[in-house]
């Protein structure tokens, strides 16, 4: 984006994510890790708190896609890379913190997707896209686990074959002993990332980015959290070995 056009307030939102996701998986490495407290992850409040942080990344991911106009193949490019390099270094370090697509890998992929995409959906209504993309996001949430409906209400019980090749997992067809820490398919997520595209639209369609008021708020900037939201893709690169730095080097210290 360019820097003249760029809205800060939204860089200050993903700041005040990424620290969200340094605490989580801060926690996650001392509860689940060091003190083998597999049921951690498994409490409702710290499902809601790791689930507010993917989807506020994906869906700020899907909305600030529009604005980068001339580098939006460098960008998906450079993202998906990183994803690699996250699966390369986790799956050395060992099986239990192993990752294959994460959340790199499903942003990287809908940015690249959505070069594609966006030729056919440019010519949809906005408002339509935003609803039918929301919707298929709910309705393909649970395909990992089988099924088509909402949430736990199964609409469409999905065939078996689906999930026996593991060509099909990075798209949701969860494979029988598949494992990774960190797992976001194609399939619903790409939804939640079109939704957001969707509602930049409806911005732009509304005239918003035109008013002055609005980008008055929009480009306020938030001491530290800024800065932070514009060096997100470095600090998710970097923030794991530290966590798990500080806390070996605590657990040194206390035995």
């Amino acid at each position: 984006m360019d820097k003249s056009n760029r809205l800060y307030l939204l860089d200050a939102y993903r700041g005040f994510i990424v620290l969200n996701m340094v605490a989580y998986h801060f926690c996650y490495d001392y509860f689940v890790l060091i003190k083998s407290n597999s049921n951690w992850i498994y409490m409702p409040e710290v499902y809601i708190w790791e689930q507010f942080i993917c989807i506020s990344f994906i869906f700020l991911s899907g909305f600030v896609w529009n604005f980068n106009n001339n580098g939006k193949l460098k960008r998906g490019i450079t993202v998906s890379l990183c994803g690699i390099l996250i699966t390369a270094v986790t799956a050395f370090m060992g099986p239990d913190i192993a990752i294959f697509y994460g959340v790199l890998f499903l942003i990287g992929a809908s940015m690249l997707i959505m070069i594609v995409a966006d030729k056919l959906l440019i010519k949809l209504p906005s408002v339509l896209v935003f609803i039918m993309s929301l919707l298929a996001f709910l309705i393909t949430f649970s395909i990992p686990q089988r099924h088509l409906g909402f949430h736990r209400i199964k609409l469409i019980r999905l065939p078996d074959w689906l999930y026996k090749h593991h060509i099909l997992v990075p798209f949701g067809f969860l494979k029988e002993g598949f494992v990774s820490a960190d797992y976001f398919p194609i399939l619903p997520w790409f939804f939640l990332f079109v939704s957001s595209y969707a509602l930049h639209r409806i911005c732009k369609d509304l005239g918003l980015f035109d008013k002055l008021s609005f980008l008055k708020l929009m480009k306020f900037r938030i001491p530290g959290l800024t800065s932070i939201g514009q060096h997100s893709l470095l600090i998710y690169l970097l923030h794991q070995p530290i966590c798990m730095g500080v806390l070996m080097l605590f657990s040194m210290l206390i035995n």
